[in-house]
């Protein structure tokens, strides 16, 4: 049913469906689906999706949008090993650099349609991407973000206050995500992953590792030890073909 379900979006969309496969095979929402297929309409000159795979991001990365100004993605960051939670990050390609906006979907939509308020002149565009993502009423944008001048003071909304994402942390990291560490190079992840430490590999990996064959010899390392096989296959192929 998966198979056919593929083929038929492939024929409506008539794109390279990767990571659309990997989404899907990992049961991510509808929802999230719907964002990467581009059903979710984003106010013009912003960001695109289906994503441009054109610029360089680590394998830990799930482009849902893209944005050729930066360039770069906003996208969900899985991790294969352990037990870290999905985030949704900001990755910015030419500089290498991470950022944690989002510890969940709704967060996530929050910081979208603030986003676009701040910088869309088109109220209206704003509006319709805050109902089209399920956020609120077109009406209700600037209500909700009445108090909220700059990106910091969304810590002090509701659907923040719980959990918030690195980039509402006072701290000297600059918004990285928690999980974020220095890269002691690659001889130093083909030690870990002898030794059987498979998380610290790869994070390791996906925190500053740029040259994509070496990545793609620690991702071929991995796939001998991570629990989802499939979709780790998946995902080295979607991996491989967007950064070759």
């Amino acid at each position: 049913m998966l198979n056919f379900t593929l083929t038929l979006i492939f024929d409506q969309i008539g794109v390279d469906l990767n990571y659309l496969e990997l989404l899907l095979n990992c049961g991510y929402s509808t929802e999230i689906i719907n964002i990467a297929k581009g059903d979710i309409k984003v106010p013009e000159y912003t960001f695109k999706a289906l994503a441009d795979l054109s610029f360089a991001f680590p394998p830990a990365l799930i482009p849902l949008w893209s944005n050729a100004s930066w360039p770069g993605y906003i996208g969900i960051v899985k991790h294969w090993f352990g037990n870290q939670p999905d985030t949704f990050v900001e990755y910015f390609s030419g500089e290498t650099s991470i950022i944690e906006i989002a510890k969940n979907l709704q967060q996530l939509k929050a910081w979208m349609v603030f986003d676009f308020l701040s910088n869309v002149p088109d109220a209206d565009e704003v509006g319709r991407f805050a109902e089209s993502i399920g956020f609120c009423r077109a009406d209700e944008v600037e209500t909700i973000f009445a108090e909220c001048e700059d990106v910091s003071d969304l810590a002090f909304l509701d659907i923040f206050k719980s959990d918030l994402p690195s980039i509402l942390k006072r701290d000297e990291r600059l918004g990285k995500p928690e999980w974020w560490s220095s890269s002691s190079g690659v001889d130093e992840i083909r030690n870990q992953i002898n030794h059987g430490q498979f998380e610290q590999a790869w994070l390791q990996l996906n925190s500053g590792v740029s040259n994509k064959s070496e990545i793609a010899s620690i991702l071929s390392l991995l796939s001998g030890h991570v629990e989802r096989k499939t979709e780790f296959q998946i995902l080295i192929s979607c991996w491989s073909t967007a950064n070759s």
